[in-house]
């Protein structure tokens, strides 16, 4: 969850320029914003934090939303049918937003490419492969709360999510990760290196040569992965690097991919998951009765406030979506959080309702570009969700220290950066 970077817009790839453009719609700043609602914007200036109320309006009144930005226009898209539309579109809305490429991130590809590098990991996410994790997180997932439970509260971004999603992503990878504050920061060094190849973000002076200080550790591990012969992600990965199958470059940079988006969505998922139990506290005493509904509370949270906000594209040619022409290499934003929330697909969408019924929920994308790390972020919190309602009789957020958000995060994930809670153990 880096906030060191502010992310601005993509470096458009080369698309054969929009000739005879259509009227336009106004910019986001022109349009008539309720009073006390900053016009949404390209760059949060910290009015975005907790977007939802933003969502909600556009929505309703400006279902494409044309922003300016120093670079270049950006579109941003929010119902429900137009953005799950785009996403099962990829000639159409190209994830390939900078050409070349400048790292081997997923999120980066078009197919051919993307299938080929997915397919060097999936086996590895399927759910018969996470579920022998199961174990191992839920022990963790003990260690961390229990200095919570006895101090009666703490950050839960910081005391319990990142300790927790980083040590169950090193265990996958067989990368070590004793020091969570050497890897977090090599994690958001990477992160911000990434948004200055990828979306012209600001940086921070020192990403580049930090993010290839994390690049030969990991060159360093994977060695050491392949002599011993690992049966676990990093190893598999180093297999196919020293196969021939992967270029060394595209090895210590997919394993980083995978570290950073494997900890940091699912560190955001499991803060949310104490607020929403702070907003509901009658749902702890539902799940301690009903363990089984930790389930449905997970899918409810990932629609309701899932981590991923916006998904990157790039038009290959003028589209219409909601009677609106977007142009020919445009940079689009898709609203996969604001889509999740559209009355029109789920009824009363601004509530949490664990009883909904929550199919085709974005909240861990959709289309060729699904989360590839789903099934093993859906065990971290459904760990949790069970966990806090076992252990806890109460869970509120401390008055005294409001939620901070995350700011300029370069894979455009939005939620708390510091979550502070108060607890109290169950009587049961």
């Amino acid at each position: 969850m880096s906030s060191a970077t502010t992310e601005i817009s993509a470096a458009p790839a080369p698309v054969a320029p929009f000739v005879g453009a259509p009227d336009l719609p106004p910019y986001s700043h022109e349009l008539g914003w309720p009073e006390g609602m900053a016009p949404f914007k390209v760059v949060d200036d910290g009015t975005q934090g907790d977007p939802y109320a933003h969502y909600e309006w556009m929505r309703e009144h400006a279902p494409v939303l044309r922003a300016h930005s120093p670079v270049s226009d950006v579109w941003f898209i929010s119902r429900y049918d137009d953005v799950r539309k785009a996403m099962r579109a990829p000639k159409v809305f190209s994830s390939q937003v900078v050409d070349p490429v400048p790292l081997t991130f997923l999120t980066l590809f078009d197919a051919p490419n993307h299938t080929r590098l997915r397919q060097v990991v999936a086996q590895a996410f399927i759910p018969k492969a996470i579920a022998r994790f199961e174990e191992r997180v839920r022990e963790n997932a003990e260690k961390y709360l229990a200095p919570m439970l006895a101090a009666g509260g703490g950050d839960a971004v910081d005391d319990y999510a990142i300790p927790l999603s980083m040590s169950t992503i090193s265990a996958l990878l067989d990368v070590p990760a004793e020091d969570f504050e050497k890897m977090k920061f090599w994690s958001d060094e990477t992160f911000s290196y990434f948004g200055r190849l990828a979306r012209n973000a600001q940086g921070t002076g020192t990403d580049e040569q930090s993010t290839f200080e994390f690049f030969a550790y990991l060159k360093d591990t994977m060695e050491r992965l392949h002599r011993e012969e690992s049966d676990s992600v990093g190893g598999h990965i180093a297999r196919m690097w020293k196969d021939g199958l992967l270029s060394e470059k595209e090895a210590k940079e997919l394993c980083a991919f995978v570290f950073v988006a494997g900890h940091d969505t699912t560190t955001i998922l499991l803060a949310n998951a104490f607020r929403v139990f702070s907003e509901q506290p009658g749902l702890l005493e539902r799940i301690r009765r009903n363990p089984d509904d930790a389930s449905l509370f997970v899918e409810e949270l990932a629609r309701y406030r899932g981590t991923v906000q916006r998904a990157s594209r790039i038009t290959t040619e003028e589209v219409e979506v909601a009677g609106v022409t977007i142009p020919a290499g445009a940079i689009v934003r898709l609203l996969p959080a604001a889509a999740n929330r559209d009355s029109n697909k789920y009824p009363d969408g601004e509530r949490f309702d664990i009883d909904r019924n929550t199919d085709g929920h974005l909240g861990f994308g959709h289309g060729v570009h699904s989360c590839l790390g789903a099934p093993l972020a859906r065990l971290e919190v459904l760990v949790t969700v069970k966990l806090l309602a076992e252990k806890l009789g109460s869970l509120n957020l401390d008055p005294d220290k409001p939620i901070e958000y995350v700011r300029g995060n370069n894979l455009t994930n939005s939620g708390p950066e510091h979550l502070h809670v108060l607890v109290e153990k169950t009587n049961a």
